[in-house]
């Protein structure tokens, strides 16, 4: 081999191996964006509305229980613990169910979620939505962190399961919450109460804050169609006479 030869050589072998790095990098950008996009919600889901602007979610320290809880996801407790009320926009309860959200937020404190997922879940929790259905089921949960573990059935939340048709199966449902802190202000909405609406099969409007709850994915399709929940539950109304009215003004008589 001649010197001019091995001289071409050794001047194009740095070339190459640039364009292979820089073609590389290229390849590496391009499955992190599909990683991206595969993480990612649609950015708009029919049915449900899109607001810019959500409001701030205002908590208070309840029975010596901080806003935050006690462990747990504290970013999760905060927004569990919001007492504010908002302008709720009525939609179709099949419209939530069929709202997905990213994979790899399941089980995973949202400290550490990617901000992709962050945002993109962003896009519709906070959004204060009215919901009509039927009460499949309702439990008195037990101690929580976001309660602070308080053994009183006073700081317990209320797990009620919200379907579209009377009779429908937990599996269709979607997890709608009462909390203690919200609970204080409607000594009308008792578990007995509520239980009345399972039974009696009355149609409710549910109003609250549309929240995810990445904790419960290996319910879905067993006792709940999502982990998109109404938590807290802000009014509950039953369906009389053909008009809405209060729970708490039907506990009441």
């Amino acid at each position: 081999m001649s010197k001019t030869t091995r001289r071409k050589k050794s001047r194009t072998r740095p070339l190459v191996i640039f364009v292979g790095t820089v073609a590389l990098v290229v390849v590496l950008i391009y499955l992190n964006s599909q990683l991206s996009k595969s993480r990612t919600l649609q950015p708009y889901a029919p049915g449900l509305p899109l607001i810019s602007v959500k409001p701030a979610p205002k908590e208070i320290s309840f029975r010596g229980c901080p806003p935050e809880g006690d462990g747990g996801d504290r970013e999760l407790n905060l927004l569990k613990n919001r007492v504010d009320e908002g302008n709720y926009v009525t939609i179709e309860l099949s419209a939530v169910l069929a709202l997905p959200w990213p994979k790899s937020v399941e089980r995973v404190p949202r400290r550490r979620w990617y901000s992709e997922d962050a945002q993109s879940v962003a896009t519709y929790e906070g959004i204060p939505l009215s919901l009509e259905g039927y009460l499949a089921a309702a439990r008195e949960e037990g101690p929580e962190s976001t309660n602070c573990r308080d053994l009183e059935p006073e700081t317990r939340d209320f797990h009620l399961w919200l379907v579209g048709s009377p009779g429908q199966d937990r599996g269709s449902s979607m997890v709608v919450e009462v909390s203690p802190r919200v609970r204080a202000n409607h000594p009308g909405w008792t578990i007995e109460a509520i239980e009345n609406l399972v039974h009696s099969r009355e149609r409710v409007r549910i109003s609250g804050w549309l929240m995810l709850d990445p904790e419960h994915p290996d319910q879905v399709g067993k006792t709940r169609g999502t982990i998109w929940e109404i938590h807290p539950i802000m009014n509950i109304e039953v369906m009389r006479s053909d008009s809405w009215t209060n729970l708490e003004r039907i506990a009441s008589t």
